[in-house]
């Protein structure tokens, strides 16, 4: 694939990849920290994939994965050596509000006589947010860390002034391990059946959509509420019926099977409502 094809090619990944980000930036995680993850992600798919193409063959050579993901070889052996994941290095380091949030902790001069942080001043002489920041991140800008931390939940604001740590986590709505894991799992399964269908034409799997219309943002409840009644339905019966024809009365399964599944979602293009 030629320069260009292959920037194209990239611009129109990063449609499926933006949520994906956000998700992670909610979640506190890095750029450093994403592009340690996606690297090892990267290596071990690339060594699954070269092994689907000629399945008969022995597994990829860590040469041949270097080749084709260009990493080097030594380095995809290290990656393939543990599952995916974030590399500790990356992790280590995390982001200048962790940092921060760590030395909050940690930092002697900012506990009390039971171990546990302090509640600081914003700003004035040693102990305080300001001098905490300058102490730990120096030249970084106390106000934006500070913004930060109250946005994402992890500093209170107290009556009288003073800052509260409340956790190291950030406190994204909603999100967790496991809303977290079932983005990825139906994100996977959405771009798994849109790949498959580009590759096989003649095997289809069903995938069909209604053209997005313009509604007034003021009828959106009543709508959400109508597709959510007619999804439900449809998905009861379906399933019910799919059931009853997959698995005849008296039948014993002695072939290999095959998980079949049904995901169906709207969309809303400029609502965040």
């Amino acid at each position: 694939m030629s320069a260009s094809g292959k920037a194209g090619m990239a611009r129109a990944a990063m449609a499926a990849v933006e949520p994906l980000v956000e998700m992670l930036l909610e979640m506190g995680v890095t750029s450093p920290e994403a592009e340690s993850l996606l690297r090892s992600v990267f290596v071990h798919r690339a060594r699954e994939w070269l092994a689907r193409l000629d399945h008969e063959a022995a597994a990829p050579s860590d040469a041949r994965i270097a080749l084709v993901t260009g990493i080097h070889r030594n380095f995809v052996r290290h990656l393939l050596a543990e599952p995916p994941r974030i590399a500790k290095a990356r992790q280590q380091k995390g982001s200048p509000a962790a940092r921060l949030l760590n030395a909050w902790y940690s930092d002697p001069r900012y506990l009390d006589a039971d171990g546990k942080p302090l509640e600081l001043a914003e700003k004035g002489a040693d102990p305080s947010f300001q001098s905490l920041v300058a102490a730990h991140l120096p030249g970084a800008a106390a106000g934006v860390l500070l913004g930060e931390l109250k946005r994402g939940g992890q500093v209170q604001l107290l009556p009288d002034g003073r800052l509260r740590v409340r956790g190291r986590a950030t406190r994204a709505r909603g999100l967790t391990m496991d809303s977290a894991a079932e983005i990825g799992e139906r994100a996977r399964d959405l771009v798994e059946t849109m790949r498959h269908n580009l590759r096989h034409p003649d095997a289809q799997r069903p995938f069909e959509s209604m053209p997005a219309i313009e509604v007034e943002e003021e009828a959106l409840p009543a709508l959400r509420e109508l597709v959510g009644r007619r999804m439900a339905s449809f998905m009861a019966r379906l399933e019910q019926e799919l059931r009853s024809q997959a698995e005849p009365a008296g039948r014993v399964h002695q072939k290999r099977t095959v998980r079949l599944g049904l995901t169906v979602f709207a969309t809303e293009n400029g609502s965040e409502k």
